[in-house]
């Protein structure tokens, strides 16, 4: 009963293209890559990017015009660190669909993991001129600015992003670790505690904490929160450099 149900809306759905102009060898290519879509689509969000890849380079050789296909190929190629390639479909995106925003938007991402730093801050640039509340722009402007050695322009656009979004643990994080760049001890404590209200466990705002304590000669607190950090922390890197900085404060 299944089977001739779905035979038969497929029958319907053929029919209904057949008056609108659309043979069924369109409808059914265009089936096709749809579902290779679908099923790239979920073994991204799986982690199986390489496998992803082999679903979208189906689906574009069915369609070559097909942009959504192109978009999800640039994010597994930018999830394998290929940032090159993934800027390079990115921009074919934009030349096909220049008003696609989350094409433009990845593509400043991909900039930044490039170290083109001008190129993502025009392109956050644009984006914040037709959508000034973005919070995604504020904050990856702010990356860009901090990434740059300009802290002081970090702090602006992490600050309107916690604004725009109080509940943005990482944008609290990263205000924290700017004011603490500009040596302003303070303002950083206050956001590192502001990010871990929002966010107990959250590992780098405890290691941050940690060196505000040290810079203002408080051990004992950042022996503490050295401890708190290297057990709340899954990265082997974070977790080695707290061993080593409590060893040395021992």
């Amino acid at each position: 009963m299944k089977r001739f149900a779905v035979a038969l809306f497929v029958a319907i759905a053929i029919a209904d293209s057949a008056r609108a102009g659309v043979s069924a060898d369109s409808f059914f290519r265009q089936w096709r890559v749809d579902t290779l879509v679908g099923e790239g689509i979920d073994l991204y969000h799986r982690g199986a990017y390489a496998d992803s890849i082999g679903k979208f380079d189906a689906a574009l050789q069915l369609e070559p015009q097909d942009v959504k296909a192109r978009y999800d190929r640039a994010l597994d190629l930018f999830a394998l660190a290929k940032y090159g390639a993934a800027a390079d479909e990115l921009k074919t995106c934009l030349k096909d669909q220049p008003d696609f925003v989350p094409a433009l938007f990845n593509l400043a991402v991909t900039y930044l993991a490039l170290n083109e730093v001008s190129e993502a801050q025009a392109i956050f640039t644009q984006i914040l001129s037709a959508h000034p509340d973005s919070v995604r722009a504020h904050f990856d402007l702010g990356l860009s600015h901090f990434v740059e050695g300009k802290p002081d322009e970090a702090i602006k656009d992490f600050t309107v992003a916690s604004l725009l979004h109080p509940q943005y643990t990482q944008a609290h994080y990263n205000l924290a670790l700017a004011e603490y760049r500009t040596g302003n001890l303070v303002a950083a404590e206050n956001e590192g505690e502001a990010a871990l209200k929002l966010n107990a466990t959250y590992a780098k705002a405890y290691f941050l904490r940690g060196a505000i304590s040290l810079r203002q000669g408080d051990v004992s607190s950042a022996r503490t929160l050295f401890e708190t950090a290297a057990r709340y922390t899954s990265d082997p890197v974070l977790k080695t450099l707290c061993r080593q900085i409590l060893t040395q404060i021992s």
